[in-house]
């Protein structure tokens, strides 16, 4: 009785109904909307970043500098020393005992890769124009297993820098800034002296734009002579079954290598944390939205309440208890989530491939040729869990108004 009563309650205002419905599915439409494209941009340049530079990277430097005169000196680890004077001794920073470090990494469980990689600063020139990059001098079959960057390939063949002298692979903002296209020669020249004509073996796009401007790759062995180290491994990238565990797998390496080792959570960390002030502003908005619905459908409902108080009041006088009037117009409140909530996952699921399909180029963090939507399970559970307890916090409210009516005093002309 109590569940028919509501529902007839509920179509005598079909367009109050409609209006609080309309209102809970924008709110929960533009909830998924924009979660997904901040998770878009957040994901692309995760992905990307992570697959094209390696999960985890170990440098050619110990985590903290340490003075081997103090700790000879006083043994107390608590002591505040300092010491005046010193002069910085000149030394060649590279990961000793490299090819022994790669064999214990492809040893590991939970490590599927691991590539060495010597690299350093350079001049590139075509004609008359010229640009900085870092030169990343690689093992192609390694990197190829380690990074995603054979995929990357929008011209030429990774294998190339095997059998091209002085090959290199540019990145596609580095290529368009010389102007210069796949077998061109490009000189090359380091801050050490070291100087090499070089052919464009192929060009690359991780869609990520500091990587695309900055970086272009030589087999190691020609990068070593260029950037006049020899023999030197400045970095070992490793890739592991799963990215999201880079940061336990960090430490457990650096222990063994004993070189600074950082995970690409670390390597990233400014970055990530303006992508979570972004989803924080994005939550903030979204759940300014559900409020406003939610003001709109308590408004509706007390509206509603008042117009039957006299209902109320016979109601209860046939033995209807306060929690069976209560229940009336919560039930009221969870048909209205419902509708509004099922309807706005729709309409956000459509939106999103709408969205997808717009022609935007853009080129900033990451360079993409459309809006970067992107989905989670999470974010509809999100959307429809938070929009049926505010709508329903908004029905219990003027349920408990309701049911606070006493039928004698309403027949008495009270209210």
């Amino acid at each position: 009785m109590r569940w028919f009563i509501s529902i007839r309650y509920f179509l005598s205002h079909k367009r109050q109904s409609l209006i609080c419905i309309l209102g809970v599915t924008i709110s929960v439409t533009m909830f998924i909307a924009m979660t997904a494209l901040m998770h878009g941009l957040t994901d692309k340049f995760i992905v990307e970043t992570v697959e094209g530079s390696g999960h985890i990277t170990i440098k050619d430097e110990p985590r903290e500098t340490k003075t081997a005169i103090l700790e000879t000196a006083y043994k107390d680890p608590n002591a505040l020393l300092e010491v005046r004077g010193v002069k910085p001794r000149e030394t060649v920073k590279k990961i000793r005992n490299a090819n022994g470090l790669l064999t214990k990494l492809d040893h590991m469980p939970g490590i599927v890769a691991a590539a060495p990689i010597v690299n350093g600063a350079a001049i590139a020139t075509y004609g008359t124009k010229t640009i900085n990059l870092t030169i990343l001098g690689v093992d192609p079959e390694r990197q190829l297993r380690v990074t995603t960057i054979g995929k990357d390939l929008i011209a030429g063949d990774f294998a190339r820098l095997r059998t091209s002298a002085d090959g290199v692979i540019l990145g596609r903002g580095v290529a368009d800034v010389l102007g210069a296209n796949l077998d061109d020669t490009i000189v090359l020249a380091s801050s050490t002296g070291g100087k090499t004509t070089a052919r464009v073996v192929g060009i690359f796009q991780t869609g990520v734009t500091p990587i695309d401007y900055s970086r272009a790759y030589m087999l190691i062995n020609s990068a070593q002579t260029l950037l006049d180290k020899k023999n030197i491994v400045n970095e070992i990238i490793i890739r592991t079954d799963d990215y999201n565990q880079a940061e336990p797998y960090a430490a457990q390496i650096e222990r063994i290598a004993g070189y600074r080792t950082e995970s690409w959570q670390e390597a990233s960390a400014n970055f990530l944390k303006i992508f979570k002030i972004q989803n924080l502003i994005t939550y903030i908005i979204t759940a300014a939205l559900l409020i406003v619905a939610a003001f709109g459908v308590l408004n509706i409902l007390i509206m509603a309440v008042l117009e039957r108080v006299n209902d109320i009041a016979i109601l209860k006088s046939f033995g209807f208890s306060r929690l069976d009037v209560a229940v009336i117009y919560v039930f009221q409140g969870l048909v209205v989530g419902l509708i509004g909530s099922g309807v706005g996952l729709l309409c956000g699921k459509l939106t999103i491939e709408v969205l997808r399909r717009v022609p935007v180029p853009m080129e900033g963090l990451v360079k993409t040729e459309g809006l970067l939507m992107s989905e989670h399970a999470s974010q509809y559970w999100l959307a429809f869990i938070s929009s049926m307890i505010i709508v329903v916090g908004a029905a219990v409210y003027t349920a408990w108004r309701a049911a606070r009516y006493d039928p004698v005093e309403v027949i008495r002309g009270a209210h």
